[in-house]
């Protein structure tokens, strides 16, 4: 019986089908369709390390799960597996709690060494190119002066929403949102709000 029990969720049956096999021979591996049968699973301690594309079905659900994950009493290492979008995603993955990123495009053995690496407490950042390796460090400074409500307000901007849309979402002011995305610019150094779109180049 494995001591070690790993986690997918909500990954392409393919995908889930050739991670199973290649992380079957050292680690308890089961495929979860829904995040709340994830949750559970998670919430009763049982799960080490859970897998999933936080791309899915959108940015902003994806790494609204992960916090939830991380919020739970006993969180699980969390590592996402998916294309890379932009350099500027990696301060989603950041504040989320994603523990590691894998590209998809990395071969089953480094795969397997992430897993590895992340359940030892390490972070894997694998993002398939040197140069996006490089922007990574760059990217993630300055995170902790975001505040949970501009978190929330930002993870909906990349997905495009209208302050508007924002504002009826969070029940708050369309006033309030403005001001919230101004101060997340400034505190994450963009000059746009498109430079915070999900997938949109960043200059580093």
């Amino acid at each position: 019986m494995f001591s070690l029990q790993v986690l997918l969720v909500g990954l392409s049956p393919l995908t889930s089908l050739g991670i199973e096999t290649v992380l079957s021979r050292s680690f308890g591996v089961q495929n979860v369709e829904h995040r709340e049968t994830a949750l559970e699973r998670a919430a009763k301690g049982d799960v080490d390390l859970v897998i999933l594309d936080p791309y899915g079905p959108t940015l902003s659900d994806g790494l609204k799960f992960c916090q939830r994950l991380k919020e739970l009493r006993l969180p699980p290492q969390v590592l996402a597996f998916s294309e890379f979008g932009a350099t500027r995603d990696l301060t989603y993955f950041y504040l989320a709690g994603i523990d590691s990123f894998i590209s998809s495009r990395e071969g089953p053995e480094r795969l397997a060494a992430a897993v590895r690496s992340t359940l030892e407490g390490k972070r894997e950042w694998i993002l398939g190119t040197p140069d996006r390796r490089e922007t990574r460090d760059r990217e993630l400074d300055g995170l902790s002066d975001l505040t949970p409500r501009e978190l929330e307000v930002l993870w909906m901007v990349s997905d495009r929403y209208t302050n508007g849309q924002i504002a009826r979402s969070l029940s708050i002011s369309p006033n309030t949102v403005k001001n919230h995305v101004a101060a997340i610019l400034r505190k994450l150094g963009a000059k746009r709000r498109t430079e915070l779109f999900s997938g949109a180049p960043h200059r580093v």
